[in-house]
Parts: structure tokens; sequence; C-alpha cells
């Protein structure tokens, strides 16, 4: 039955019966199955907790359902979704959308004003005038450029260390890890998983939804899939999905969001209309209690660690009362079809891979949530859910949640990796240009720059540390980073006759004026081989350790030896350049001219099991 054209999008729940296929009773009350192992109280007793002998799903409080659901004809399909509220990001006086506007300019006037004063106008006036200035700048890009580098190889390093010690893919591995006396009992947890979708292949499903059914607290897990009404078959996929994955999880429905006025498509509005639907359902309808619910979104084709929702659950417990001021980031992984993609975009990955992994290792760091996190459905309530006005949606919710709860969130960090393909086209051209169009999309993030701005300068509430810290981050990632990465490869051959005064014997105090070029080019020599050698280590450790026989993950040695994975690796220039500086530029060149897009979903494979077999449904 089609749902009332009051509603703007929809979403059903079909009941999954119990593992033994028939209702319980307990304290005189009649369970209904419901979610695939989950029951509904049609008597409920009178205090907000489940009776606690005979139940049929964890032990916990916090698990109350009362009331059945009304019966959809269409099983499985949430029709309504938590009412929207007024914008509470309103602090400009009602133009925020039109200082937003103005402000996504601001990536593009930075780049190619810093460059245009570095590559021409220091050129022709510095070089002549004040070649001391010039030399201060070059200095200081080199200088900032070996600290982030040897800070990031040591967090690597680090990172690593931590990913290898948590790996454990015992059951109970993360439930017998010691927590605060007087913890929240460790199976009053329920997690909400939203898996975003448009018009993504069956199998490509399928294979996230096993990483899921294949966690050890699987029956502590609501999975939510975000269907798009655009996508005619959407339906019928989640229906299929349902009847194969209810019974294995604590549930599954889906949501079909359908596009309204002032909603931009893609994956921030869609999780916005599921996870209302989803709190609709889970509190409001079966009474669950909201203190307990962690909502995770994740992409389409994404490759959970067995133990993921178990480590999330220990960080969530042990995180106190601050569990409600939380995100929680796993290390994203870049790598289960790195060995099938062309050397250049699988070097890319392996690189974005690696950092990922060493921001997380930093303790000095500040990361930000990265397409796949957590968040307690408190928080996201608070910061009204995810904005649907918007295309980046992971920075972009976390600072909606940092200002909506006056600057005490923060991230705590899961060292546990969880996988996400590379985009993957239909030959080797196609595969560069869909990895390309990619860095290009996640490029469009510097939008919420000025998003930032606006809020930093308008929200006194939040502390002027953490702001600073959150533009800081920000400014560093979309912004400063390419600009020293054109700098320090265009500064020899505009600034290297420049002569700098070196002390070349520390013993007898010699000193001898050396070109700035040479200067530049030995230490660009030393660091490239320093990170070659490092980054091979670590894509050889990675692989042969704690990706080795991970659900879906092809990185087996065997299938491509070290010595020509070695040789691959030598394309990290290359690769850097192509597919994270011109992409950067180009990202900015399009916010100049307009901050309006339409959403494309990158390239997947449809299949391909671990062994390297291939399917031929493609996206």
């Amino acid at each position: 039955t089609a749902p009332p054209s009051t509603n703007r999008g929809s979403a059903v729940m079909a009941p999954a019966m119990q593992e033994d296929g028939h209702a319980s009773a307990s304290s005189g009350c009649e369970r209904t199955p419901l979610l695939g192992g989950l029951a509904l109280l049609t008597a409920p007793p009178s205090t907000n907790s489940l009776v606690k002998d005979e139940r049929r799903f964890p032990a916990g409080e916090g698990h109350t359902l009362r009331e059945a659901t009304v019966t959809q004809s269409a099983h499985g399909l949430l029709i309504d979704g938590e009412t929207e509220e007024a914008n509470s990001e309103a602090c400009c006086g009602g133009v925020e959308r039109t200082a937003y506007s103005i402000l996504a300019r601001l990536p593009a006037i930075h780049t190619y004003t810093t460059l245009a004063f570095f590559i021409y106008f220091g050129h022709v006036w510095l070089l002549m005038q004040r070649p001391d200035i010039a030399v201060s700048i070059v200095g200081f890009f080199m200088l900032y450029g070996v600290i982030r580098f040897w800070i990031m190889w040591a967090s690597a390093f680090h990172g690593l260390n931590l990913l290898q010690k948590y790996d454990s893919r015992a059951p109970d591995y993360w439930q017998k890890q010691k927590r605060p006396l007087g913890s929240l009992d460790f199976n009053a947890v329920w997690h909400a998983v939203i898996v975003p979708n448009y018009k993504e292949p069956l199998v490509k499903l399928r294979q996230t939804l096993d990483t899921i059914a294949y966690q050890s607290i699987a029956k502590q897990i609501v999975v939510c899939m975000a269907m798009e009404a655009r996508d005619p078959k959407a339906k019928e996929t989640a229906e299929i999905l349902q009847q194969e994955y209810a019974h294995k999880l604590g549930g599954l429905c889906y949501a079909i969001h359908e596009v309204k006025e002032g909603e931009v498509a893609g994956k921030s509005s869609n999780e916005n209309w599921a996870a209302r639907c989803v709190k609709k359902l889970m509190v409001d309808r079966m009474r669950i209690n909201p203190d307990y619910i962690v909502i995770t979104t994740c992409d389409a084709d994404t490759f959970f660690h067995p133990n993921q929702f178990a480590c999330l659950t220990h960080h969530f417990i042990c995180d106190g009362d601050n569990r409600y001021h939380r995100f929680y980031i796993p290390v994203t992984n870049f790598m289960p079809n790195v060995c099938h993609v062309p050397g250049i975009c699988s070097t890319r990955y392996t690189v974005l891979s690696i950092g990922r992994m060493a921001e997380l290792g930093c303790p000095i760091s500040n990361p930000f949530p990265l397409a796949i996190y957590s968040l307690p459905l408190r928080l996201a309530e608070r910061a009204c859910y995810w904005d649907p006005s918007v295309i980046p949606e992971d920075w972009h919710m976390y600072f909606r949640c940092v200002f909506a709860d006056h600057g005490k969130v923060a991230c705590t960090r899961m060292m546990i990796t969880v996988g996400t393909e590379a985009v993957e086209g239909k030959g080797y051209l196609d595969t560069v240009k869909e990895c390309y169009d990619q860095s290009v999309r996640w490029q469009w993030g510097a939008v919420d720059f000025g998003y930032l701005l606006v809020q930093s300068v308008c929200n006194w509430k939040v502390p002027l540390a953490k702001r600073i810290s959150l533009l800081f981050t920000a400014y560093d990632h979309h912004l400063l980073v390419v600009v020293m990465c054109v700098a320090l490869i265009t500064a020899p051959f505009l600034y290297g006759k420049i002569p700098v005064l070196f002390n070349l014997d520390f013993i007898t105090g010699q000193q001898d004026l050396v070109a700035l070029k040479d200067v530049m080019i030995w230490t660009w020599v030393v660091h490239c081989i320093f990170h070659y050698i490092f980054m091979c280590f670590s894509d050889y450790s990675l692989r042969t350790s704690v990706l080795k026989d991970r659900l879906y993950f092809d990185v087996s040695p065997n299938h491509m030896g070290v010595f020509s994975r070695a040789l691959q690796l030598l394309l990290f220039p290359f690769a850097d350049f192509f597919l994270f500086v011109v992409p950067t530029i180009h990202a900015h060149t399009k916010l100049f001219i307009s901050s309006s897009f339409n959403y494309v979903p990158s390239a997947k494979m449809g299949c391909r099991l671990t062994g390297g077999s291939k399917a031929d449904d493609k996206v």
C-alpha cells in the first residue's frame, strides 16, 4: 500500500521471527516477534525495563518494547519519521545560506591568491627586492612540511601497532575488557546502522550486510537500508535483503527517501530521513531507551571488522557521561580491492589509508569523521539530525553537532579498521578518471570551511580554543596543504638561485654559501627515500597482518608479489600530484563558479570475492 501523501518519504519494518520461530512468554506477558529476534510486549510491565528471565534478546536495561506496531502491508517499510524542527543554526539574521554561498568562493580565492603571490609577484618582486623574505617563506613551508612528515610517520607506526594490538577477532574479546565499576551493561546498548544507497548492485549491498551479520553482537544491531525514491528498484531490493538478513540481526528495516524542496539529493539528506524514521520506530514505538542507542552511518560498500560494534560498545560504555558528546571513528581503509585498480590509483588509496591510520594514531591530532562513523542518538537529536541541503556530510554533521552541543563534542578513536572499496571503472582509463572525479568530490568538502567560519564567529557559547582548533584543522586540510605542495614544487625553479648561508661544519663553524635549489633538492631526495621505504613497510604490514583474511579484502601478497608491489608504489609522487593537488584546485575552481552540484556515486565493482572471482554486475 502506498504511504499517505502527507509523508515526504517512506520507511517499513517487517516482523522477523525469533530463532525458534515462536513467541515466548514471561511474567504473564505475551510477546509478538519483531525485528528478527526482538520481541514486543503486548502487556507491558509497569517498570521501564523488561523482565530479566526468559527474554529472547541480550540482557540489559533500556529494552522495554511496548505496544505492537500497526501491521503494514509493505512489511519493513517505515512510513513516518521524527518531525523536522526549525533550523537551530540561524545566527546571521536569516541570511546564513547567502553567507555560506559567498564564502564557498573562499577556497578558490585563497588558493589562487596565494599561488599568484608566490609564483608571479614573489618571483618578480621578492626575488629582486627582498630575497630574505622569499627565503623565509620557502623555509617556513619546508620546515612545516618536514615536521608534518616525521610526525605523520611516527604516528603511522604507532597507529599500526595499535591496529595490530586490537585486531583480535575473538567473539568475546571486547566483552572481557575491563570497564569502570558500575558501568552500563554491555548488552544494553543498541546499534542502529544506516546504509545509504542509490542504485547500488544487490551483491554489493549483500557484502556490506554480510560483514554486519558476522558481528559478534549482531543481535544488538538494527539495520536501516536508506533507499532513494528515485531508484525504481529501491523497494524490491530492500525487501529481498530483509528476507535474507532480518533473522541474522537484531532487525532490518528500510526507509525510502523522497527529495523535497530545499533538499539536495545525496547521502546527507538520505541519512537525515532514515535517522528520523529509526528514532520514530525504536524510541517512540518500541520504547527502547534512547540513551542506549548509537547510530552508525556507512557507505554501501563498507566492510566492517567482525568486532567493530563490540569495540564501539566498549568505548561507548567507558566514556561514561561523556558518551553523549562523542563521535566514534574507526580507521577507514581504502584497500579491499587495491590490487585490482591501476597502479597510480592503488598507490593513492594506499597513501590515503596510511594517512588515516597516522591521523588517528597521532595523540596531538584533531581528527574529524570520515565517511563511516558513529554517534549517540541523543547527540543526533540535539543537532536536528543531518543537514538535507548539503552534499558533504561527515565533516558537516560533526561541525553541526559541535555547535549544537556548545563545543562539548569530541572524537573517540577506535583503533580498528573498517574497509571501503577503491573506485573501479570499466577499464584502466575509466578507473583513473573515476578516481580523479572522486577526489574532486571529496575536495568539495572545502565548502564547509565557510560554514565553520560563520558558526565560529556567531556561536560564542563554544569555547574559543575549540573554535580555533576546528578552523586550523579544516584550513590545514583543505586550503594550506595544496598551496604548500605547489609552492615547494615550484620554489627551486623560481627562487633556486638565491644563496643561503649554511653552517657546513658543526665542529669548526665553517660557513659557506649554498644555492637554495640545492638545499631543497637534497631535502626532497632524502625525505622521498624515507617516505618510500616507510610506505612499502606499512603497506606490507597492513596486508599481512591487520587486513589478512578479512572478509571481502583481496590484499594477499600472493596476488601481487613484493617486488611488483614495491615498483607500483614508486608512483606515489604522480599519484599525489594528479590525484590530490590537481583535483583540489579543480574542486576549488568549481566552487568559485557555483556552489550547487549534483552528487554522482562512485563506480564500484558489483562483487569480488576474496579469492578474486568477479561478477558482471556494476554500477
